[in-house]
C-alpha cells in the first residue's frame, strides 16, 4: 500500500456542496454530475494512476471511487468528505470475483483495525517478499493483519501480480533482459522510484519494488 498524501478537493466539489449546503446531499447525488467526474480524475491523477488498496494500475474505465469510512457509517457529509474517498480497482466497486480489493472489504469498518492508505505510517506496515507475499510488519502488528485479511491483499491472484512485477522489474528469469538488473541501474531505480511518466502514472506496484531495492542492492544483485 502506497501513502496517499491528500491535497485539495476539485472546484467542482466544492461548488457542488457549497450549492447543496442548505439540504444534505448524498454521494448518490454527486453520480452523474460533472463535480463527481472531476472528483474520479482528480483522485486517479493524486495517486499516481494507482489503486489505492492494492497498487495495481487503473483507469477511468478499471476503476471506482471507494469510500475509506463506507458509505453505510457515514453521517452527514461524510460520504462527499474528499478525504473519506479514493480511487480503488475494479470499476465495479461490488464485483467480488477478482477476490481482493475494495469489493471483499465492502462495509467492514474497524477504523482503529485498519491502516488507510492516508496514514504516515502505512507504507511500513506491510512487508514484501520476492514471492509475492504481503506480511504485518512488524508481524504482530494487529491493524495490518487485520487490513490484509479485509482486503485479501495476499490472495493468490493478487500475489501472482505482484510477483510477476517483481521478477520483470529486477530480471528474474525474464526473457527480455539478458542479465538481471545491474547494481548500478537498481540504485537509479532507488533514487526515481517516485517518478511519474508523461502522463502522470507511477510505476505498478512501485511501493513494493521501494521495499525490495536496498535488500537487491545490499545483496549485490540478483
Amino acid at each position: 500500500m502506497r501513502r496517499i498524501t491528500k491535497t485539495h478537493q476539485p472546484n467542482e466539489v466544492r461548488q457542488w456542496r457549497e450549492a447543496n449546503r442548505e439540504t444534505n446531499h448524498s454521494y448518490r447525488d454527486l453520480l452523474g454530475t460533472a463535480a463527481h467526474r472531476a472528483l474520479k480524475s482528480k483522485l486517479l491523477e493524486e495517486q499516481g494512476w494507482l489503486c489505492a488498496y492494492t497498487g495495481r494500475l487503473i483507469d477511468n474505465g478499471s476503476s471506482h471511487v471507494e469510500h475509506i469510512k463506507p458509505q453505510c457509517e457515514c453521517v452527514d457529509w461524510e460520504d462527499v468528505e474528499y478525504r473519506n474517498v479514493v480511487a480503488c480497482f475494479p470499476v465495479d466497486g461490488g464485483d467480488v470475483s477478482y477476490g481482493y480489493g475494495a469489493p471483499v472489504k465492502a462495509s467492514w469498518w474497524d477504523e482503529p483495525r485498519f491502516v488507510s492508505p492516508l496514514s504516515t505510517d502505512c507504507e511500513r506496515r506491510f512487508r514484501f517478499s520476492w514471492s509475492g507475499h504481503v506480511y504485518p510488519n512488524p508481524g504482530d502488528h494487529e491493524a495490518a493483519a487485520e487490513t490484509i485479511t479485509a482486503l485479501q491483499l495476499d490472495a493468490d491472484s493478487l500475489r501472482k501480480l505482484r510477483k510477476a512485477r517483481i521478477d520483470g522489474f529486477f530480471g528474474f528469469g525474464s526473457k527480455t533482459r539478458s542479465r538481471p538488473l545491474s547494481i548500478a541501474d537498481a540504485k537509479r531505480a532507488l533514487a526515481n522510484i517516485e517518478y511519474r511518466d508523461t502522463s502522470g502514472k507511477l510505476q505498478e506496484f512501485c511501493f513494493v519494488l521501494r521495499q525490495l531495492l536496498p535488500k537487491y542492492i545490499e545483496q549485490g544483485g540478483g
